[in-house]
Formats: C-alpha cells, sequence, structure tokens
C-alpha cells in the first residue's frame, strides 16, 4: 500500500512559518484595541493572549496556538502595511 501526499497549500506554507493562520483570515476580525497593539510594534513577539486570539477567531484549538517567540512574517507585514493605507484609523 503507497500513499501519495499532496503539495502543501499556500497558506499551510504561511501557517508553518510563522505559527499563524493566514492573516487575511484572522486580522479583519481582530479587535480594535488588539490591532493597536500589534501596530506599536510589527516586529516585536506577539504576547500570548493575542496569539490565543488570532487561534479562536480562525476556529482553531487555542491550546495548540504557540506561547511564546511568535512574531509576524515578511507578509504579515506587508499585509498590515497596505492594509493601513487604506483604513482611515480616525
Amino acid at each position: 500500500m503507497s500513499s501519495v501526499l499532496d503539495e502543501p497549500t499556500r497558506d499551510e506554507r504561511a501557517f508553518r512559518s510563522t505559527g499563524l493562520p493566514p492573516i487575511g483570515l484572522w486580522w479583519p476580525m481582530l479587535e480594535r484595541p488588539l490591532r493597536r497593539e500589534v501596530l506599536e510594534n510589527v516586529d516585536a513577539p506577539l504576547r500570548a493572549v493575542v496569539v490565543r486570539r488570532i487561534f479562536e477567531l480562525c476556529e482553531l484549538d487555542p491550546g495548540r496556538a504557540p506561547r511564546l517567540g511568535v512574531r509576524l512574517g515578511d507578509n504579515e507585514r506587508a499585509y498590515i502595511a497596505g492594509w493601513m493605507h487604506s483604513v482611515d484609523w480616525t
């Protein structure tokens, strides 16, 4: 018996590289105070409560969320930069 594994999708690769689901799924739903916290320093590690909330928003088990050292990758930071240009924060 043999099995064939499909190539991982782009979203699965993104999930593995940062430990987070694709940002397009959770960023639009993330609450404003948590967004502001992330925007204060997009290069800083995310607090565990933020990561847990991201997993909840994506209907993933928050108990499986990484707890320490989760940072946004280049793609996530680029997504946020583009989002900031299209949204009025006032």
